[in-house]
């Protein structure tokens, strides 16, 4: 189908701001400051209707809101978050990527993920019914602490209970959280299972855990290897890049039984014209004319896509 097609109908469409909707503010991914610019702003708030962050847990099992497991990119530190606890983080200062080669002296601290969401429990009446997809990073199979921990803190928030939502590429986490939760009588927090491909989606097939499923589109925007980050810094980044262009997850078959199962099937990135082109090669117009309204998009600047014009 015509990739025009699919932006006239973004303007209307549900856009979830990706790490925070960093792009729609001149601040880095997942900083206070770049959430606090949008709250501030009533046509940046009003652009998106949820906000994506990642957590990794410190050495004394805090969830931190930060992407990538280790440091090295955004800080002048190196090595994992796992090997830091909150208070060596909290002394260290973080910035843009350097990978992204974007020159500024801006920093700012780490967030822990209480602070966060004690940040939008206090902004509830401005965050009303968006969602908060919170993401898993790691696989916790073996070791389930963290996701006790994590557990514990959700259950802290009640009054923005129903607005959270438990985002992992790890069908076990979104599962264990859950048993954890029923076992403790927490609220049970929402899932949603990432895809890259079709084997994740027959787990959600058989799985009562999965609450909703969203898909992956082969992405234009690679990161790109830096020679200030160290090797296995960059060794992540090559083989995440490989893993987003053998991405094979997005076609009407997969986007309908997704819709037929949950009501609504989540897509990310969107955050160009190259990636909604790409995305509009793998459906047909007779799929997207019929089920468009059931898709959410994540994105980087949901204002950018929501204004962009054919």
């Amino acid at each position: 189908m015509n990739k025009n097609e699919i932006i006239n109908k973004l303007n209307n469409s549900k856009l979830i701001a990706h790490r925070l909707g960093y792009k729609m503010t001149e601040y880095p991914e997942n900083s206070s400051a770049s959430i606090e610019a949008i709250f501030n702003n009533k046509e940046l708030l009003d652009s998106c209707s949820g906000f994506e962050l990642d957590i990794c847990f410190t050495k004394d099992h805090i969830p931190v809101v930060i992407h990538d497991k280790y440091i090295d990119d955004i800080s002048n530190e190196k090595g994992k978050v796992k090997s830091y606890t909150l208070e060596d983080l909290k002394k260290l200062s973080f910035t843009f990527r350097k990978s992204n080669n974007i020159k500024d002296d801006f920093t700012f601290k780490i967030l822990s993920l209480d602070e966060l969401l004690d940040y939008f429990q206090n902004k509830k009446y401005l965050l009303k019914e968006k969602i908060i997809k919170i993401e898993t990073k790691e696989m916790f199979f073996l070791n389930k602490k963290n996701l006790e921990v994590l557990a514990s803190i959700l259950n802290n928030y009640k009054s923005i209970a129903n607005n959270l939502v438990h985002l992992s590429y790890y069908p076990t986490n979104l599962i264990y959280l859950k048993e954890i939760q029923i076992k403790n009588n927490f609220q049970v927090t929402k899932t949603d299972l990432l895809c890259d491909y079709n084997l994740p989606i027959l787990i959600s097939k058989i799985s009562k855990s999965i609450d909703s499923i969203s898909l992956r589109i082969k992405t234009a925007d690679m990161r790109k290897l830096n020679k200030k980050n160290n090797f296995k810094v960059n060794k992540q980044v090559f083989f995440d890049n490989i893993l987003m262009k053998l991405s094979n997850v997005i076609s009407d078959k997969t986007l309908s039984y997704a819709i037929g199962k949950y009501k609504t099937v989540g897509v990310y990135v969107l955050n160009n014209e190259k990636e909604i082109t790409t995305f509009s090669k793998l459906i047909s117009k007779e799929f997207f004319d019929c089920n468009w309204m059931n898709i959410t998009y994540t994105t980087d600047n949901p204002l950018y896509i929501k204004k962009l014009r054919t």
